[in-house]
């Protein structure tokens, strides 16, 4: 591409925040990510321990990324013995699988793309595994017999991981609330949301601030059932619309960031991302420098 059609895209991207252009570059975007994602499957790497589950982490945000698309489209909402349709943005939804969205990216860089020692990934990776088995413990008796046997291997397996994580050199490093927790509940991360943000490759500033608000809605506190009692679910309700914009930007930005950060990591990936067109590779490499540099 010549500099002149460069700076046509990055205009025509800096006009982009409207719904009427956003919601199909947006469905664009995931398109392409899924592509890149698609390369695990074809080349088949041999992963090292738990790094399988970068994959899956990356699939799911794709599809988080699309139910919020959907959601952003606006849906008809009526009543029982009611003929009248009401079209709702449904704000709540779309926040709440954001923050999903923004912790799943926060747990690839936590485990997988960072620049930490492979023994300390490993032991992240073998807490996290911990909290999810116990997680699972809980759920109690059960009939299903297939199930029950689940619960049984996964529960010697907590008991293995815990010797495996204690002989860690990290594990000294946990502190006393940490350890507890680690005993009775799992450590699913020994560093906190927040704190994640702060150390992440996004520039923090804006997604930490985002990332309070999206919890507000999850938690239902009374700021979103303030903002929800204003009646400001309509879907032409101007307010309605700008948040929506804003958080679909912010999905399209961390789909970049993430394939981005594939690319960067795997040969294969980067190879596949050279097979999208040069302009969506500009368009993209542009809204990862924005959210990182």
């Amino acid at each position: 591409m010549t500099d002149e059609e460069k700076a046509k895209i990055l205009i025509q991207e800096a006009n982009s925040l409207n719904l009427e252009t956003l919601i199909p570059s947006l469905e664009q975007i995931i398109q392409s990510h899924a592509f890149v994602v698609d390369s695990i499957y074809e080349a088949q790497p041999k992963f090292e321990h738990g790094e399988v589950y970068q994959e899956t982490l990356l699939i799911k945000m794709i599809f988080t990324s699309k139910s919020i698309l959907e959601l952003s489209k606006g849906i008809n909402f009526s009543i029982l013995n009611s003929d009248k349709k009401i079209p709702i943005i449904d704000r709540s939804s779309i926040y709440i699988l954001t923050r999903s969205l923004l912790e799943t990216f926060l747990t690839l860089e936590y485990l997988f793309f960072n620049q930490i020692s492979r023994n300390e990934q490993i032991f992240r990776y073998n807490l996290w595994r911990i909290s999810g088995f116990m997680s699972r413990q809980d759920f109690g008796k059960t009939q299903n017999k297939e199930f029950a046997e689940k619960i049984e291997r996964e529960k010697a397996e907590i008991s293995q991981l815990k010797k495996e994580v204690k002989l860690s050199p990290f594990y000294k490093e946990l502190k006393e609330n940490q350890l507890w927790k680690l005993d009775n509940y799992g450590l699913p991360r020994i560093i906190s949301w927040i704190p994640l943000l702060k150390q992440s490759v996004l520039k923090n500033d804006s997604f930490e601030k985002v990332y309070k608000l999206y919890s507000n809605y999850a938690h239902s506190e009374f700021i979103s059932i303030i903002q929800l009692n204003e009646g400001k679910v309509f879907a032409n309700d101007e307010f309605n619309i700008g948040t929506t914009i804003t958080t679909l930007n912010n999905v399209r930005i961390l789909n970049c960031v993430a394939l981005i950060m594939m690319t960067n990591k795997f040969e294969f990936a980067k190879s596949k991302f050279g097979e999208l067109d040069e302009k969506q590779r500009f368009i993209i490499e542009f809204w990862n420098k924005l959210a990182v540099e």
